[in-house]
């Protein structure tokens, strides 16, 4: 725990704790939804490390766990007037598998607060959407379960194949007029083409790559960090 927090928790004149909520959608190109239950002192939005958090009906069930038995499967209620979040389920996988953040912080940490600081929260909870109810109810509250990352039922860690010498990124290619990133998932954009061979070229449709670790660093550089989705670092197993 923080040790400013925890030093406050002792403390016999606290202030309020303020709980957050963040639903990570960026893996559908929407951003990062911020909710809180809470609102200002003038009645406004609350804005904690340069970020806003909307109020908005919120429910909150079984994050706490003692350490022993199973772990939780925390549950997340949120009111379907927020049109944002009914908007996001009909746009996405029912943000199935979505990350989702739980901070906790005193009143006094919050930006405008008597003491502004962002490295002052509890530990904070982070968990995965598991399923939500089959049908959106038009009026009331949508219920999602949570899992932890390590319990997702169903899921493989990591939720892909794992291959150590290829690549599994879609890369982009040329139409004849540009190159097309539409579906693609590898993230480079730079200019330096090469071949299926790793070898450069300066023809556009000859710009292929060849999966390997070696074309990755050939395009973003050997010193730098890669995207690579290979991972060399696997190998058989002998007991």
């Amino acid at each position: 725990m923080n040790e400013i927090i925890a030093r406050e928790s002792q403390s016999m004149s606290q202030q309020p704790v303020v709980t957050l909520f963040e639903i990570d959608a960026r893996q559908w190109e929407a951003g990062i939804l911020r909710f809180t239950n809470q609102t200002a002192l003038d009645g406004g939005p609350i804005r904690f490390n340069g970020y806003t958090y909307t109020p908005t009906p919120i429910t909150a069930d079984g994050f706490e766990w003692n350490g022993k038995g199973t772990l939780p499967q925390p549950s997340l209620s949120l009111s379907t007037l927020e049109v944002s979040i009914v908007s996001m389920l009909l746009a996405t996988n029912d943000l199935i598998g979505a990350p989702v953040k739980r901070i906790r912080t005193f009143a006094n940490h919050l930006d405008g607060g008597d003491d502004p600081d962002p490295e002052a929260t509890f530990p904070v909870d982070e968990y995965h959407i598991e399923q939500k109810p089959q049908e959106i109810p038009a009026r009331g509250s949508l219920e999602f379960t949570l899992s932890i990352s390590l319990d997702q039922q169903g899921r493989k860690i990591p939720a892909r194949q794992c291959l150590r010498d290829t690549c599994t990124h879609t890369y982009r290619y040329w139409n004849g007029s540009r190159f097309v990133y539409e579906g693609v998932t590898c993230p480079y954009t730079g200019a330096a083409m090469f071949d299926q061979q790793g070898v450069a070229t300066d023809d556009e449709t000859k710009d292929v790559c060849g999966k390997c670790l070696s074309d990755c660093r050939a395009r973003f550089g050997a010193n730098n960090p890669l995207p690579t989705r290979a991972m060399p670092g696997l190998a058989r197993y002998k007991s």
